[in-house]
């Protein structure tokens, strides 16, 4: 098939948080099956620019440039166009800040030169373009996000308007996630937690949805040798407020659990753009590693990996780079959402509270041999289900159930 692949930022190995490293997953699975074009944007995050050149020894890849201009006339007009933008509405700010112009003229150019057996596109804030009508669409949303309560506001008053933009912007994501689902053929999400809140939110969508768990290419083995006794990890990205709330559970409940049952067992937290308030988390027996060029030397020295997720959806990337290094994951029923639809029980240890998770993690740190062969375990189920060759095969089920749709309509 000829496949449209557009995505929000590019492909890249060794991106910032779990979307760039899934679609590169995607896009090497999906390239030697498939004759791929990527539509996609450079940003200010590191190593975009390169990834793009590097894609393009592979496959053909055209990129939009949203990097901020310099300080001046042309930074002030892009600063006013996103906030005329999104004060127009309905847009969140996440897709006006990931919803470049320059993406759309490339899709139009390209749509013009050229016909696609099936587009794919990847992550909600693509979903806001013109596309080809004559074209089956599959739409993957990385995270459905249902309506919640509106947070406090700060005690502090200089905190206000931040506040009252974070509400306001919240509550576009229901009216704008239930258009972006009615406008395309197919549907996929990463775990059946997300399709069954899907389907409550949107019923009409609901046949429209397919579950397809995302993979990641396979980093080496960890080397057991490099394993730094008592060490536990936890990885993420902190603009994820999941995230900020598992590290907190971990620094203020469950690992003085764990010391009390292991006795020199420290916290390792790595991860991207750490709050005020992760930052004041570290300490004697707490270590904050922000921002790190790479997650896998933490990966390699950790005994055993924590990812006690209690809120959120989708699917947990930190949970597949641990299993795929090897490593013993201890975790929550969230965290194992997407590994549990393969039709075997995924090599993780389960638990839900505080003291289950530290008993979990106290017991594995203690016993070498069943906490090395829980990684063996992991590391075959992530290639067996999670490396970019079956993934690929999964995708190509759905765009070719796309394909039958739109042909049995009478539209393709």
């Amino acid at each position: 098939m000829k496949v449209l692949l557009v995505t929000p930022v590019p492909p890249q190995a060794d991106g910032g948080g779990a979307i760039p490293v899934l679609l590169y997953a995607e896009l090497q699975g999906l390239r030697r099956l498939h004759e791929m074009t990527v539509v996609t944007a450079v940003g200010d995050e590191p190593g975009q620019a390169e990834a793009v050149e590097r894609l393009r020894e592979e496959v053909e890849v055209h990129a939009a440039d949203r990097r901020r201009p310099p300080p001046g006339r042309r930074r002030r007009r892009r600063q006013l166009r996103l906030a005329a933008t999104w004060a127009r509405g309905p847009w969140p700010w996440r897709t006006v800040w990931y919803a470049d112009p320059g993406i759309q003229a490339i899709l139009d150019r390209v749509a013009a030169e050229r016909d696609f057996d099936v587009i794919a596109i990847d992550d909600s804030a693509m979903s806001v373009f013109r596309y080809p009508a004559d074209v089956p669409i599959v739409f993957t949303h990385h995270e459905v996000l249902r309506p919640r309560p509106m947070a406090p506001p700060p005690a502090s008053p200089r905190g206000w308007p931040g506040w009252a933009f974070g509400e306001l912007d919240w509550r576009r994501w229901s009216g704008f996630q239930r258009q972006a689902w009615n406008r395309f053929d197919l549907v996929q999400v990463f775990s059946r937690r997300d399709a069954e809140t899907l389907s409550e939110l949107a019923p009409e969508v609901g046949p429209r949805v397919r579950v397809d768990p995302f993979g990641l290419v396979l980093p080496p083995a960890a080397d057991p040798a490099r394993e730094v006794e008592g060490t536990v990890l936890f990885v993420g990205n902190f603009a994820h407020s999941p995230n900020r709330d598992a590290a907190h559970w971990l620094a203020a409940e469950i690992m003085p659990a764990v010391r009390a049952r292991a006795s020199g067992a420290r916290l390792r937290i790595v991860g991207t753009e750490p709050t005020a308030d992760v930052k004041a988390l570290a300490g004697p027996d707490v270590e904050l590693v922000a921002d790190a060029p790479s997650v896998l030397p933490h990966l390699e020295q950790a005994a055993v990996v924590l990812a006690p997720v209690r809120t959120g959806g989708g699917m947990r990337m930190k949970v597949l780079q641990a299993m795929a290094a090897g490593k013993a994951v201890v975790t929550t029923g969230r965290g194992r959402e997407g590994y549990d639809c393969f039709g075997e029980e995924p090599p993780l240890a389960i638990a839900e509270d505080s003291a289950e998770i530290a008993a979990a993690t106290a017991a594995l740190l203690g016993d070498d041999a069943r906490r090395r062969q829980l990684g063996r375990r992991a590391r075959e189920f992530a290639e067996r289900h999670c490396s970019p060759d079956p993934w690929a095969r999964r995708l190509t089920a759905v765009y070719e159930e796309a394909r039958a749709i739109r042909a049995g309509s009478g539209d393709g």
